[in-house]
């Protein structure tokens, strides 16, 4: 964890630099070309924990790391290749059956689908309930972190609210793990908040990952049906409203939008 909170600013600030140079990035909401790199922070993040882990957990096994990996993977071909149109996962069955084209957004699914499976596949048996639970936890967390990365830290506020309840359900972890997690916190909140990078589907996707291996391992049939009613309401309303629309409907809603965006 050492390694992490000395190497974090640097891989942050380089991943950054590379990604521009490489022109990995997109044009954000006020139109600014902003490169998608803050992903690799979280995933970097990740691997140097699995690599050092600071205990013993199913989070880090060689399983957890193949499944976060691959959604990292197919997060960041969407970022790479995708484009703008279509939206949502109805715009891309619609457009996949219209035109008889897979695209990017649609090959994500498809292949978080299969390899929540394989996780799944390759854990101790489970009960049928406990099992439901996780695969949609596992393929629904992801996605509806990706629909909240349309503004600069929301999947940061998301992301924290998750990080407290788990901190609150689960006995207090090592003072310098959580050291260590507030230090990948702060450097998203400074980076993101000015808009000098994005999480991107990569970024977005993978926090997603993290959050639903955790919660399958380490929460109540209770906890994660909670959780699990959560994603399915956001995947409503951003099916049938938008989230955008949603959030500038409530003046609570709106002022935590804001909260910590640099107003430059």
């Amino acid at each position: 964890m050492i390694i992490l909170l000395l190497t974090l600013p640097l891989i942050a600030y380089l991943s950054m630099i590379a990604f521009q140079s490489m022109q990995l990035a997109v044009r954000n909401y006020q139109c600014q070309l902003v490169p998608y790199s803050l992903g690799v922070v979280i995933f970097y993040s990740y691997c140097v924990l699995y690599s050092f882990p600071p205990f013993q957990d199913e989070v880090f096994s060689f399983q957890a790391f193949l499944f976060i990996f691959s959604v990292w993977l197919l997060g960041f071909i969407d970022d790479r290749l995708g484009t703008s149109y279509p939206k949502g996962l109805k715009g891309h069955l619609v457009f996949a059956r219209e035109h008889r084209k897979v695209t990017t957004g649609l090959l994500k699914a498809g292949g978080t689908i299969i390899v929540a499976l394989l996780y799944l596949w390759s854990k101790q048996p489970m009960t049928f309930m406990q099992n439901l639970l996780a695969f949609f936890l596992l393929t629904g967390l992801p996605h509806v972190m990706n629909l909240f990365d349309t503004r600069p830290l929301r999947v940061w506020k998301v992301a924290l609210c998750f990080t407290v309840l788990l901190f609150y359900l689960l006995p207090l972890p090592p003072l310098l793990f959580v050291v260590t997690v507030l230090a990948v916190f702060y450097i998203s909140f400074v980076l993101e908040g000015h808009r000098k990078v994005m999480l991107g589907d990569n970024g977005a996707t993978v926090t997603g990952a993290i959050f639903a291996v955790i919660l399958i391992h380490h929460s109540e049939v209770s906890v994660q049906s909670g959780v699990l009613l959560f994603v399915f309401v956001m995947m409503i309303l951003a099916e049938k409203i938008s989230l955008s629309a949603v959030i500038e409907r409530w003046t609570v809603l709106k002022r935590l939008d804001q909260l910590g965006v640099s107003k430059k």
